[in-house]
């Protein structure tokens, strides 16, 4: 077998080299231009000058769409906790309240009768004996607490009771704050100025639906013919209820007076874009034991 020659690399450039200097020079119609340096970022925007590039307006959208994201979260986070956080605070802190029994009045003791005197034969005046220098405390009536008069029962409604959807809550009064009705927290409210349980006139009481205790969450169940009850301070009155409808906000008239004892009962509906009434009719008052 016949060894190849070995070629070193150096050889072989210096054959090419020869090859290129000693070949024809190839011709050219167009004249070679001079060679032109361009930078990456000038490279990157040629390539790609076909396709669409972020301007500073897409720039200033994207910051915008960020702004618009945080705000979006922090005020979903304050409705979340301010709504269900606080109810859930409440649920936790709520304890029931014992109903308060009256303070009982003070019993009126009269002092003890004095013993009967004994005649003694006593000589003619003037005499000293030695019971006058005690002080005749027994001739004169003892110091008794004062007696309070019984105080009058508060006529404004206290609780609200609706057995058919679940509902015994508190009953706080409510007014008018720059033009609107307040609504209670937790409680149903009790607009002031309406009638009084059992007077004759239209007894308004209003309560949230959804958040801050919800209790009006359930009056849309309500059917003709449930009863309604609420307590004064004195008084049980029973309402039975007679319709149940929709109206707008700006129908105020649901709650003007009436010529008879009625009760109207209002919460939001639909989106809190109507409110939802439920008139009752007074049927039965007994005093509370």
């Amino acid at each position: 077998m016949v060894d190849r020659p070995t070629i070193s690399p150096e050889s072989s450039d210096q054959a090419l080299l020869d090859t290129l200097l000693m070949g024809a020079v190839p011709s050219r119609r167009d004249q070679l231009g001079p060679a032109r340096l361009v930078s990456t970022s000038q490279q990157r925007r040629i390539a790609l000058r076909p396709f669409l590039l972020r301007t500073w307006l897409d720039h200033a959208l994207q910051f915008a769409e960020r702004g618009l994201i945080i705000a979006a979260l922090v005020v979903f986070g304050y409705w979340f906790v301010d709504g269900y956080g606080r109810d859930w605070l409440y649920m936790l802190q709520r304890t029931p309240i014992a109903e308060s029994a009256p303070a009982p009045t003070p019993a009126l003791r009269l002092p003890d009768t004095a013993p009967p005197a004994v005649a003694v034969d006593l000589p003619a005046l003037p005499f000293t004996t030695p019971d006058m220098a005690n002080p005749p405390s027994a001739d004169f009536l003892a110091p008794q607490p004062v007696l309070s008069l019984p105080v009058a029962a508060d006529p404004r409604p206290q609780r609200l009771i609706m057995t058919s959807i679940g509902v015994d809550t508190p009953i706080k009064e409510v007014f008018v704050v720059d033009g609107a009705w307040q609504v209670a927290d937790y409680a149903a409210g009790y607009h002031h100025g309406s009638a009084l349980p059992g007077n004759t006139g239209n007894t308004v009481l209003s309560g949230h639906a959804g958040l801050r205790g919800g209790v009006f969450r359930d009056l849309a169940l309500l059917r003709p013919g449930d009863d309604v009850q609420i307590e004064t301070g004195g008084w049980s009155y029973i309402y039975r209820v007679r319709t149940q409808r929709a109206v707008w906000p700006t129908q105020v008239e649901v709650m003007n007076p009436t010529s008879t004892p009625v009760l109207t009962l209002i919460t939001c509906t639909n989106w809190d874009t109507q409110r939802l009434i439920v008139v009752a009719d007074l049927i039965s008052a007994r005093p509370r034991s």
